[in-house]
This record gives structure tokens, C-alpha cells and sequence, in this order.
């Protein structure tokens, strides 16, 4: 507990960072933000298409009322 107030304390001081180092953080944090939400989010099935019984091109109903 002794180690944690030291560093706590530590944090107290104020510090300059340039717009360059600002970017590059904020850059990092959402990129890794991405990748990790991509690898640990549930895993879905993806489905190209509506799946509304359509039959495809060229077919036409007519043909099985007949």
C-alpha cells in the first residue's frame, strides 16, 4: 500500500505533452480499441442476402401454378 501512495502522489505533478505525442496517443488508444473490440466480441454468423424465399434470377412462379 506504501508503493501505491508513492506513486499516487507522484501523480500529481503537471506535465507538458506536444500535439504531436497527443495525436499519436489518442491514435493508439482507438486503434487498439478497434482490434481488441473486433477479437473479443462475440462472434456472429454473416449472412449476404435477405433470405426472403427468393428463387433466383430467372425464375418465374407462373410455370409452377400450371
Amino acid at each position: 500500500m506504501k508503493k501505491i501512495k508513492e506513486f499516487w502522489a507522484t501523480l500529481e505533478d503537471n506535465t507538458t505533452i506536444s500535439k504531436r505525442e497527443l495525436f499519436f496517443i489518442l491514435a493508439t488508444c482507438s486503434l487498439a480499441g478497434i482490434v481488441l473490440g473486433g477479437i473479443f466480441s462475440p462472434k456472429k454468423t454473416v449472412t449476404i442476402g435477405s433470405n426472403n424465399g427468393d428463387k433466383g434470377c430467372g425464375y418465374d412462379d407462373k410455370k409452377d401454378e400450371e
